[in-house]
């Protein structure tokens, strides 16, 4: 019996990443070895894949976030699994690009029987995340006015559905192509290729944003402080400025000097997010929240946009198509 998974032996381009068998082994104590049904991509695999992010994994890595898959065979301590229970795991951003994984316990959460297995896989990271933003660290509340920027790509349209949930009003940046994605949710589309944001929130919201929700950086986080209202909230969670300019030690130097700042000169707080991190802080605040969220998609109350289900062996394929922002919504990997 062998596994198969993607490995990156070198920061580089998509094509860093080697397809690698070796045979399986019987897992540790307090493992479960997982057989993968579907895995979810991340704009956060390219970058660290790229070596373009901070906290980048020691090579060699396994890429990938999160994953649904079913128990093969449990370690000793992990009496609580079973074989044949399908289960969600959650990494530290590596080992999710596999046929099959060794998961500890505090990687693995239970998935409600009977969801669709892309689905389930499309909602662990983006959707989590998306949850914890709005309300563990934003704390919105109906009727608020929110921005998001890269509102059409996969943790914007969870951002974007949960915030409808929420009642919020919204607005979002997205190239024009991309417009009918954000109005289908009813916010307020935003050309951030031919439109000032600024000017065009100032217009639209004189009194402000409540919430600002920023995966950029650069010079769109300082534009982005200016769009505040007086009790506006901003939070940063990404850097995906750097697939385009800069180097990644502006990066932490941008997130170091938020992280001190704490405030804006007029008090407006300013967060920094990274779902890790704070389930790292709070892991019953991720099980819970997973929960919750698997629990709205078993229910119908949130409907997910894959934009394309591959074979786990087209992972290269999906980071050129994540490069190049020719998707809307997640792409997932499967294991046929």
């Amino acid at each position: 019996m062998f596994r198969s998974h993607w490995v990156v032996k070198q920061f580089g381009g998509p094509q860093a990443m080697e397809w690698v068998k070796e045979p399986l082994r019987t897992p540790f104590a307090g493992e479960l070895r997982i057989k993968i049904q579907a895995a979810g991509v991340a704009l956060g695999d390219v970058l660290r894949r790229a070596g373009k992010y901070p906290a980048t994994l020691r090579l060699p890595y396994t890429p990938g976030y999160d994953a649904v898959g079913i128990v093969e065979e449990a370690g000793a301590e992990m009496e609580r699994f079973h074989p044949g229970q399908q289960v969600g795991v959650f990494f530290n951003g590596a080992g999710g690009y596999a046929t099959h994984v060794y998961a500890k316990a505090d990687e693995v959460f239970p998935i409600p029987e009977n969801l669709d297995t892309s689905l389930a896989a499309s909602v662990i990271l983006n959707y989590v995340s998306a949850y914890q933003l709005l309300h563990r660290l934003a704390r919105a509340t109906k009727g608020e006015r929110l921005l998001i920027h890269g509102a059409s790509g996969g943790m914007g349209t969870a951002l974007l559905e949960l915030g409808k949930l929420a009642g919020l009003q919204m607005y979002g940046t997205a190239s024009e192509v991309k417009h009918a994605v954000v109005m289908s949710y009813g916010a307020f589309p935003i050309d951030y290729r031919s439109q000032d944001f600024v000017k065009v929130l100032w217009e639209q919201a004189p009194e402000g944003m409540d919430i600002v929700l920023d995966p950029i950086g650069g010079d769109n986080y300082r534009r982005s402080l200016q769009t505040l209202s007086a009790k506006g909230r901003f939070i940063s969670y990404g850097y995906t400025a750097i697939l385009q300019e800069g180097e990644a030690e502006d990066w932490v130097a941008e997130w170091k000097w938020l992280a001190e700042q704490q405030a804006t000169e007029n008090g407006n707080p300013i967060s920094l997010y990274s779902i890790t991190g704070l389930k790292q802080e709070q892991p019953d605040w991720f099980r819970e929240d997973a929960a919750a969220v698997l629990d709205l998609l078993a229910q119908g109350k949130i409907k997910p946009i894959v934009s394309h289900i591959l074979p786990m062996e087209d992972a290269v394929q999906a980071h050129e198509m994540l490069e190049t922002s020719s998707t809307t919504g997640k792409i997932v990997l499967v294991n046929e």
